[in-house]
């Protein structure tokens, strides 16, 4: 944690964050850290408490087109590239925010027994006409109810975008 928010200041320093970056960046941090030691010692004897979702890794055929398409539709921030396999795709706030890995599926990858069927994207300040014009003139057919959407990605994985209010686990 130290050397974290060490390489946190400098990157603020240097200009690489501005100031609201780096406040939200820091009280994340001291949020997963306070619910990381508390969890630690509350987990049971037999397993571990889970208190995020640090990445999803994607394979598909061409991570060229997944990282296009979560930049351009998304507004994903390609945060590494390797510029032949693989491209990490930051979202969320600050640094410390979330990730999606576009990879290109490894030769002779056995095909899962199971899958994950969509992964739900929170957007901020939702506009159904808003949201709606922005995928259409991205070529996208939304469907869904208002405040919830679903559109495929350019291979055809299913991708649901909502407002925080439409898709609140505690309400």
């Amino acid at each position: 944690m130290e050397r974290f928010i060490a390489n946190l200041v400098k990157d603020f320093e240097s200009g690489k964050l501005n100031r609201r970056q780096f406040c939200e960046t820091v009280a994340l941090a001291a949020t997963v850290y306070a619910a990381g030691e508390g969890a630690a010692n509350a987990a049971p004897a037999q397993g571990f408490k889970v208190i995020a979702i640090n990445h999803i890794s994607y394979a598909c055929p061409d991570y060229r087109k997944a990282r296009d398409f979560y930049t351009t539709v998304l507004g994903m921030k390609n945060a590494k590239d390797d510029g032949k396999s693989r491209a990490n795709l930051s979202f969320g706030p600050g640094k410390g925010g979330n990730y999606f890995i576009a990879r290109n599926a490894a030769a002779g990858q056995p095909q899962a027994k199971s899958v994950v069927d969509h992964v739900c994207y929170t957007i901020p300040n939702w506009n159904d006409a808003r949201v709606n014009a922005t995928l259409k003139a991205h070529g996208l057919n939304p469907t869904g109810r208002s405040g919830s959407l679903n559109i495929l990605d350019p291979f055809n994985y299913s991708v649901q975008l909502a407002s925080s209010e439409a898709e609140n686990p505690f309400i």
